[in-house]
């Protein structure tokens, strides 16, 4: 084999070699949505898993995992609202699951982890809005839940 074959060969080896790294780098990786740095948030019963920002707005919805031995107790859901919210002047959303598989990474989230959502709190001070709705599992009063 001449020099030249081998130089053109070893060069072709080394393009497709590298041809997965090179187009793996030149891809941009996708931007998560921006979480605030409060997820060492946490209570008895509670944690904040994460907090996500709507859009580029300061609002956030808050993702809480609520121990599942204390899903029924509507003063752990409260304890966590007056820690997350307690600086929240116009706006908080809390979200609560009671299995840390299901909590979302984002803000919309799939069937199996509404289904898994056991309460959410809603206050948008601009829509005149304060609410707070458990699932019909956690409440049965059908004015305060809702139904997967």
């Amino acid at each position: 084999m001449s020099v030249s074959i081998r130089i053109i060969t070893a060069g072709l080896v080394g393009l497709i070699f590298s041809w997965p790294i090179s187009a793996s780098l030149q891809q941009p990786e996708p931007q998560p949505q921006k979480s605030e740095p409060q997820s060492g948030f946490h209570g008895d019963g509670w944690r904040l898993v994460r907090s996500i920002q709507l859009g580029t707005s300061k609002n956030y919805i808050h993702m809480v995992l609520i121990d599942s031995k204390r899903d029924m107790d509507k003063a752990v859901y409260g304890a966590a609202l007056s820690k997350i919210c307690r600086t929240e002047v116009d706006f908080c959303r809390v979200r609560f699951w009671n299995e840390e598989r299901l909590v979302p990474h984002a803000i919309s989230f799939t069937d199996a982890q509404f289904k898994g959502m056991r309460a959410e709190y809603v206050f948008n001070r601009a829509g005149g809005v304060q609410e707070m709705r458990y699932a019909c599992t956690v409440v049965s009063d059908k004015n305060q839940c809702f139904s997967h």
